[in-house]
């Protein structure tokens, strides 16, 4: 008969330790996006304009 209890603790263990590394990831692309504000912000250029498209 299967050990149910060490299938149970093996798939939760692996659900936390994947909730862990997706948490880690957001933390990580966050970081870089408000990185990527900052420097574009920082940026001293006269800013984009956007204009009508031409009719074709």
């Amino acid at each position: 008969m299967a050990d149910y209890k060490k299938l149970y603790y093996k798939m939760f263990n692996a659900v936390t330790d994947a909730e862990k590394l997706i948490s880690q990831a957001a933390c990580i692309m966050r970081t870089a996006q408000q990185e990527c504000e900052r420097i574009y912000m920082d940026a001293d250029e006269t800013p984009l304009r956007l204009t009508d498209k031409p009719e074709e």
